[in-house]
């Protein structure tokens, strides 16, 4: 039976306009491709997987550190600084970094409480930086996160990104809790089959999708 809902949070829960990211580096000088790229078919089986995004997209260089928390904030935005035009500031790069980001729907909150009112333990399992979390856990959970989930799984907190087998080896052993007991929600198909392959329940969830009567009805099947 399924006791932990877990929730990817870009695409699935708040979201995301990439492009307009890119536009924004774009004005400022640099090649979006420092940042982002869709993964070649030699990247399968290479080791390590890089940090999965939306829209089938990879992190790629300082980037992908900086989503596993091994680049800190400041470095990541000087490293950013030297592929844009010159007099390009902190503030510019962080804004143009942070233009991706839109709002959660207000249902998808409550969709989360009322699971939690149903006794089942919510969770947030996120490939995200600190960045974009200290915004999004502020304007979009009002600081309180603990309202909506019983425990965060950061990428950068964790020092491990999905797909890798290991964030979601790291989240089973956590939680205390069998693959089988868990169904992991996302937009990116890497993620939920690597998910899928070590026994969790999986749903893979369409960008700007309200998923609650398709994740109501595994719910009640799981409970047959």
């Amino acid at each position: 039976m399924i006791k932990h809902v877990i929730f990817d949070l870009g695409g699935v829960l708040i979201d995301l306009d990439m492009p307009r990211c890119l536009e924004e580096f774009r004005a400022l000088g640099a090649d979006p491709e420092v940042l982002l790229r869709r993964p070649e078919p030699a990247d399968a089986g290479s080791g390590k997987a890089k940090a999965t995004l939306c829209d089938g997209l990879v992190a790629n260089g300082a980037m992908d550190l900086y989503q596993t928390g091994d680049v800190s904030t400041d470095d990541f935005v000087a490293g950013i600084q030297r592929f844009c035009k010159s007099g390009t500031t902190e503030e510019q790069v962080l804004e143009a970094w942070n233009a991706c980001l839109l709002a959660i729907p207000a249902y998808k909150l409550e969709f989360i409480k009322a699971l939690r009112e149903e006794g089942y333990c919510t969770h947030l399992l996120s490939n995200t930086n600190d960045a974009h979390w200290q915004l999004i856990a502020k304007e979009h959970f009002g600081g309180r996160t603990d309202e909506y989930f019983d425990s965060l799984f950061l990428s950068q907190e964790m020092h491990m990104s999905k797909p890798n087998a290991d964030i979601f080896l790291s989240v089973l052993e956590q939680l205390g809790a069998e693959a089988s007991q868990c169904l992991f929600l996302d937009d990116a198909q890497a993620n939920v089959d690597a998910a899928q392959a070590l026994g969790y329940k999986v749903y893979k969830i369409p960008v700007r999708y309200d998923f609650r009567k398709d994740v109501m009805q595994i719910l009640e099947e799981e409970k047959q």
